[in-house]
């Protein structure tokens, strides 16, 4: 039995006869000018959940994205919802931060309302607090979290971690007001943390790559994540993959399958977001062989790639394969029609194979509106031309366009061209991080600029 006396770390209480440890999983709410939700899910924050909950722990989640709160929507109005699990989130217009006030758009808090949040909170006596971070320039939405666990839970320790933690911990030691700052993978981090607290300390998993997760109804039930493989082969200059993964982690296709079919068995979920960053790759071990159970022994289901895949991996057994698994959609990261592109930033991509891998996936059976490409504009003296070529390009194939902005990641080799190119303070002030203020701007490709590439794209588009 977990007995706990007065004091264990200096300042936090810990409350006396208690079975288990209770620790309180906290998705917080999001200060920013848009939010879609296109599958948004605090995977990380759930699988760290579901490790406690094996460990001994008792494990609450309070969401603050709740699109479903009844409360919220008597003061909001009901956010519109797609029958595929994407949709729009409950929205209050906010003031904006003094180092945003020259952006021409409204700002937003987006989530259940403060209310809502605090009473969801007060429902719970927890041990430990853990709050979940997502793009580092959400964290206003962190700060609020943290601001209200120490409101209601005195002396008992909150936790930050995942994305924002990792890319700006010193930021977050400084300005967050947190007593423990997690930086990279909670499973190596998080046991000194709590052993520090006085808590039980868990074993981390012997696989983490195939840890399982949490699988909550009000998370889950509408549409789910799924990962077949943690990492990615690639060394992209403007992405994060390798500052969360060193190198690339083949998953088990017969474990994420059985993931697959307990989430449908136990909440009827019938949509599935993938969130690998290199779905395709060493596919005959992975991939191809999930897709397969899926097709022989069901369940029948919806496939979507938010994350977009790389074109170069694609055979005609394999894409009819996905058509045949339920893939109701194929998001493909072109990035640029220019050969410069790739060499410099990624290198992975033939461009001469672009057409043959299209008319692939038409041949297939995916229309045009069904195969999306990505293109990838407003990065560290990017002009808008090349923009333009992308997209002109891409027209000629019958499919949707869409313009990706670039965010300047912490971390990443592109950042420090970020540094020297933007006139927004980005290495001080992770909110001036934002695509939405389109923070690599310049002569030769201003907001106007973006605005006449994305209302071309969507001219163009199938």
């Amino acid at each position: 039995m977990y007995k706990r006396g007065v004091f264990s770390f200096p300042g936090f209480y810990r409350k006396k006869d208690k079975v288990k440890p209770l620790a309180l999983l906290v998705s917080p709410p999001v200060y920013d000018f848009a939010l879609y939700d296109l599958y948004l899910k605090p995977y990380g924050l759930l699988r760290i959940g579901k490790w406690l909950e094996e460990s001994g722990y008792e494990v609450k989640l309070v969401n603050a994205l709740d699109y479903r709160d009844s409360e919220s929507e008597r003061v909001l109005g009901h956010p519109r919802r797609k029958q595929d699990g994407t949709g729009k989130f409950f929205r209050m217009v906010v003031k904006k931060p003094d180092v945003l006030k020259g952006i021409k758009r409204r700002f937003a808090r987006y989530g259940i309302t403060v209310e809502a949040f605090e009473r969801r909170m007060k429902l719970h006596n927890p041990d430990v607090v853990l709050i979940g971070t997502g793009m580092t320039y959400w964290y206003l939405g962190v700060i609020e979290a943290v601001e209200v666990s120490r409101k209601l839970f005195l002396r008992v320790p909150i936790v930050i971690g995942g994305i924002y933690a990792t890319l700006c911990e010193k930021h977050a030691k400084s300005k967050i007001g947190a007593d423990f700052v997690v930086s990279g993978s909670a499973f190596e981090e998080l046991p000194a943390v709590l052993e520090r607290s006085g808590l039980p300390v868990p074993v981390p998993p012997a696989d983490v790559s195939n840890a399982e997760m949490l699988i909550p109804k009000e998370l889950y039930g509408d549409a789910a994540v799924i990962v077949l493989n943690e990492g990615c082969p690639f060394r992209c200059r403007y992405c994060a993959s390798r500052v969360f993964y060193e190198s690339f982690k083949k998953g088990n296709a017969e474990k994420s399958y059985e993931r697959l079919c307990k989430i449908h068995d136990e909440l009827g979920t019938e949509n599935f977001a993938f969130y690998d960053d290199a779905l395709l790759f060493r596919k005959e071990e992975v991939l191809k062989p999930f897709l397969e159970m899926v097709v022989k022994r069901g369940p029948k289901v919806n496939f979507y790639v938010p994350n977009g895949i790389h074109l170069s991996y694609l055979d005609f057994d394999t894409v009819r394969l996905m058509k045949e698994a339920g893939f109701r959609e194929v998001r493909i990261g072109l990035e640029s029609s220019k050969k410069e592109f790739h060499r410099l930033n990624d290198g992975k991509l033939d461009l001469e194979s672009f057409p043959e891998r299209i008319a692939m996936l038409k041949e297939a059976g995916f229309s045009g509106r069904e195969i999306g490409v990505y293109i990838l504009a407003g990065l560290p003296r990017q002009r808008w031309e090349e923009v333009e070529e992308s997209i002109r390009f891409v027209s000629d194939f019958g499919v949707r366009i869409f313009v990706a902005e670039y965010s300047p990641v912490p971390g990443t080799p592109m950042y420090m061209d970020s540094l020297k190119f933007s006139h927004f303070p980005i290495e001080d002030e992770p909110l001036t991080h934002n695509n939405s203020i389109f923070p690599m701007q310049w002569e030769g490709f201003t907001t106007d600029d973006l605005d006449r590439m994305k209302q071309l794209a969507r001219e163009l588009s199938c």
